[in-house]
């Protein structure tokens, strides 16, 4: 017996490459994905998003876990209702783009964000079984990048042979101990793929096939219209609440490079260096970020061009 899985993850709210993922897939005729978190933030449609998600629950069998971005949101209601000390988002490059999505939620969102877990083990009768996350099976923020020690620590230490992440942005496959890693990339803002959507679908054979119990990831790129996504940051006023971490998608969008920690690391390092005192974030000047995006190379976008 033969099957194949989509997996997508990391959207951040770009819905239009998401739905060039999904109606890709279904045109292979696949009924079964995983969606591997990070559904929100970075670009406009969340809601569109989010729309789109839950009804591809309703129609076909759908495995859905937390990424670190929802995890942020569900950390920011902590603090609206008073039980937490985290820090309140504000619009600016620091944190806007949070603040964006985050209006853009309903409770009902929050309340599913909550509910959904950060790893799973998928048991398909005949067929290997694989592990899923985000980032690690312990933690969503964790980087499991293909040339990392804690990488092959985990490969070394799960009981399957097969695991199954995202989080990184980064495409791509390895061998360890006889063990597979397989990660999806980012739909939504893929690093190194400007103008595609990355994900991939799964092909497993059982027992009763030549191959054996096994799966291979095939990976794919698939080609969206990426300027629609940016000229609804300006349109929908993402650019406006965001600034330069907009600016540093967009670049991201157009080059496939990113510089996203080292933007928000430069500009606080940048203000700690003119006052002499620690920086607070959320409270970074935007004098800095445009000093920091100089310092990187990243172009001034705030004004739609044309």
């Amino acid at each position: 017996m033969k099957k194949q899985i989509g997996v997508i993850a990391d959207i951040h709210s770009n819905f239009i490459a998401f739905r060039t993922a999904v109606e890709y897939m279904e045109k292979r005729g696949i009924t079964e994905f995983f969606l591997l978190g990070d559904f929100v933030s970075d670009t406009t449609d969340t809601r569109e998003t989010l729309k789109y998600l839950y009804r591809l629950i309703g129609r076909h069998e759908v495995y859905v876990l937390r990424g670190n971005r929802e995890e942020y949101m569900i950390g920011q209601r902590q603090v609206l209702r008073g039980l937490s000390d985290a820090p309140e988002w504000i619009c600016g490059s620091a944190s806007g783009n949070l603040l964006y999505t985050y209006r853009l939620l309903k409770e009902g969102d929050l309340d599913f964000f909550e509910d959904l877990p950060i790893t799973f083990r998928y048991e398909g009768k005949g067929f290997p079984d694989i592990i899923c996350c985000h980032g690690s099976p312990e933690n969503s923020r964790e980087l499991l990048q293909f040339e990392g020690e804690n990488t092959k620590a985990w490969l070394h230490r799960i009981d399957a042979d097969y695991l199954l992440a995202a989080h990184t942005h980064y495409q791509g496959e390895l061998e360890f101990e006889g063990k597979h890693y397989f990660n999806t990339g980012s739909c939504g803002i893929a690093i190194g793929a400007p103008g595609l959507a990355q994900c991939l679908i799964l092909h497993g054979t059982d027992a009763e096939e030549p191959e054996g119990p096994a799966w291979s990831a095939e990976f794919l790129n698939l080609p969206y219209d990426v300027d629609a996504v940016i000229d609804a940051m300006y349109e929908k006023g993402l650019m406006e609440t965001g600034q330069w971490f907009i600016c540093n998608n967009i670049h991201i969008l157009r080059t496939g490079e990113d510089y996203t920690p080292e933007l928000i690391e430069t500009a606080m390092k940048l203000q700690e260096e003119d006052t002499g005192e620690k920086a607070d974030w959320p409270h970074i000047g935007e004098g800095y970020f445009e000093r920091a995006a100089g310092i990187l190379g990243i172009g001034d976008y705030r004004i739609k061009e044309g």
